[in-house]
């Protein structure tokens, strides 16, 4: 009885995979063409160095890249966390009624346009080195966007529903639970995509400024030591790092509120 599921839910991942074929075969092709023009136009390496320079980078063990990806790691995920729960509380905080709405709404808006950049010396005068300033640098980056959604799908659910449940006595937290927050969850996964990458940005950022370990922080040694290659494959490791945070959410996504994806559902 279960099989034609099974087999409908296998086609999904199959064609999930298969959408994803051409973006592949177009980085391998591009990574080729880079490796042909640095060899056969004779680029010098400190000018910029060939993928298998890069490759052969990630090799070297002076460069310490399992500690340096585990910093890097430790800080984006420690920014995606804090910036999703921050984000989501905040945006509740917004919906609950006008008033909070129009005090805070504004108080966001003006932390969000001050540069970020800006506001690490202060983490790293108020925390000193290490990785807590990194993970605070990449909140202040990802959370505004995850308010914004998380609030926007809150403030969307059908008025004929909360009209229902009112005229039904429901208490202003049984609305929430049961109404605003289903109806907001895929507005909520939106933030989390948007926070995945952005929590990556703001804890290389952080690495930048207030770090003596991690890929930004080997990112910016290498830069005034003049060896691009570790610098290569420092980026190669962040986007790959960005690129499976988003694929978790996704992943999550598709497990936890199916019904954003039309395309997957059964008939």
């Amino acid at each position: 009885m279960n099989t034609p599921v099974r087999e409908s839910a296998v086609q999904r991942w199959v064609a999930g995979i298969g959408y994803y074929v051409p973006s592949v075969l177009v980085m391998i092709g591009l990574l080729v063409l880079w490796q042909l023009a640095v060899v056969m136009l004779g680029i010098k390496e400190f000018i910029l160095p060939s993928p298998w320079a890069a490759m052969k980078a990630l090799a070297n063990p002076n460069y310490q890249w399992m500690a340096n990806l585990l910093t890097t790691l430790y800080a984006v995920l420690g920014a995606f966390a804090l910036s999703a729960v921050l984000g989501v509380l905040l945006a509740v905080v917004i919906v609950w009624n006008d008033l909070l709405l129009r005090t805070v709404m504004p108080v966001l808006v003006l932390f969000n346009t001050l540069p970020k950049i800006a506001l690490a010396p202060l983490f790293v005068v108020w925390l000193g080195y290490g990785v807590w300033p990194n993970i605070l640098i990449g909140t202040t980056i990802a959370f505004f966007p995850m308010v914004v959604n998380t609030a926007v799908g809150l403030a969307n659910a059908e008025p004929e529903m909360l009209d229902l449940v009112r005229t039904l006595k429901a208490s202003r937290w049984q609305v929430l639970r049961k109404i605003r927050f289903p109806n907001a969850l895929p507005y909520i996964f939106v933030g989390l995509k948007l926070n995945a990458t952005m929590s990556v940005i703001g804890a290389i950022v952080g690495e930048f400024v207030a770090s003596e370990r991690g890929l930004g922080s080997l990112i910016v040694t290498s830069g005034v030591t003049m060896e691009t290659a570790p610098i290569f494959a420092s980026l190669a490791l962040i986007s790959a790092l960005g690129l499976a945070l988003y694929g978790v959410v996704v992943l999550a996504e598709r497990i936890v509120a199916p019904w954003a994806h039309p395309d997957d559902r059964t008939d």
